[in-house]
């Protein structure tokens, strides 16, 4: 039996993969601080440019941005608190709660269920513990609901931040519901996984598709006031060496061995399939956009925000579009004075960046 050979699929180099930023990343930073009147940002967009793939040109509204998050989060779209209409019977469930949300998912496909907890044996595929839920990827109720402009526009603003195609392979999958974007969970895990305690790095697939090789991060969750203001300079806290998200979210690992050990971020582990066409392993494109979007919900503190914090004060405030990173720089004033830096209200205005 001939081994295969492995292919490589890491969404980011080896020092921006414990989210300390790359040389290549501060030099971009520091070029822009040195540029504009203020690098304050809403936490936010602090967290996106965090993340960035640093070719591409990101131009969005902040409101779009929100609703991006909120639909990852599997929440109704952010509303305006000064509007006076209240939605409609048929966008309401039975028990009065609004359709968009956790609480009103399409309807399971028990077949593809079965075949995801086949595939991985019956055990939560980072704790190697038994008793799982087969879990999504891509949150299910939010993508394979009944709003497609709604996931049209989540893609269009992935797409300003991160390459065209990479985005565009990573729809694909997500046409109907498939194994290709399931893995198990335990109940702890899955609960963790949505609240952004951790993220899974797609490293490497084997050729034939039988291998998986994926990379376990604890995130840590940096909490800020919903009207915070970050400096673009800010570092994130790294994930090296972490064996807990925040107090409370930590977990083990069983693996070859009847003693748990404590899951650590870099831990990395195998998944496995008899059968790449009717059990799939995950999609390396799902996992890499999984990754950046986890991160981004931890260092934002999007995904410890309650629901109401992403409503607008203002419907006609975060209109003005940020232009390319490059045109964003170069609009700036040459001769900037920097005693005026600390300034808010005499700042170069970048966007809104109201978090609530």
């Amino acid at each position: 039996m001939s081994s295969s050979s492995w292919v490589y699929c890491m969404p980011d180099d080896d020092v921006e993969h414990f989210s300390e930023r790359s040389d290549d990343r501060r030099q971009f930073f520091e070029d822009a601080a040195s540029r504009l009147a203020t690098t304050e940002l809403s936490p936010l967009l602090w967290a996106l440019f965090q993340n960035v793939f640093l070719g591409s040109k990101p131009s969005l509204f902040e409101r779009e941005a929100k609703d991006a998050i909120l639909l990852w989060r599997q929440h109704s779209a952010a509303k305006t608190h000064n509007t006076t209409s209240t939605p409609t019977d048929s966008s309401r469930t039975g028990s009065g709660e609004s359709i968009g949300g956790p609480e009103h998912s399409p309807v399971r496909d028990r077949e593809i269920v079965e075949r995801c907890k086949e595939r991985d044996h019956g055990l939560c595929v980072v704790s190697r513990i038994s008793s799982v839920d087969a879990c999504h990827l891509y949150p299910w109720c939010a993508f394979g609901g009944k709003d497609p402009d709604r996931v049209g526009n989540f893609w269009d603003i992935l797409r300003m931040f991160w390459p065209k195609d990479k985005v565009d392979l990573t729809t694909t999958p997500l046409g109907t519901e498939t194994v290709e974007n399931m893995l198990t969970l335990t109940s702890t895990l899955h609960r963790f996984h949505f609240e952004g305690a951790f993220a899974l790095r797609p490293v490497r697939m084997s050729d034939d598709k039988t291998k998986l090789e994926l990379e376990f991060h604890w995130l840590a969750r940096q909490q800020r006031a919903s009207t915070a203001k970050v400096d673009l300079m800010e570092q994130p806290l790294s994930s090296r060496d972490r064996t807990d998200s925040q107090r409370g979210f930590a977990f083990c690992r069983f693996d070859n061995s009847t003693k748990p050990t404590p899951l650590v971020s870099g831990t990395r582990f195998t998944m496995t399939t008899d059968d790449p066409t009717s059990k799939p392993l995950p999609d390396p494109g799902l996992l890499e956009m999984q990754w950046h979007l986890e991160r981004i919900l931890a260092m934002s503190d999007s995904a410890g925000r309650k629901e109401e914090d992403f409503d607008y004060d203002d419907p006609d405030a975060a209109v003005d579009a940020l232009p390319s990173v490059e045109q964003w720089l170069d609009d700036q004033p040459a001769d900037v004075d920097k005693s005026r830096c600390s300034s808010p209200s005499e700042s170069v205005e970048i966007v809104d960046g109201a978090y609530g």
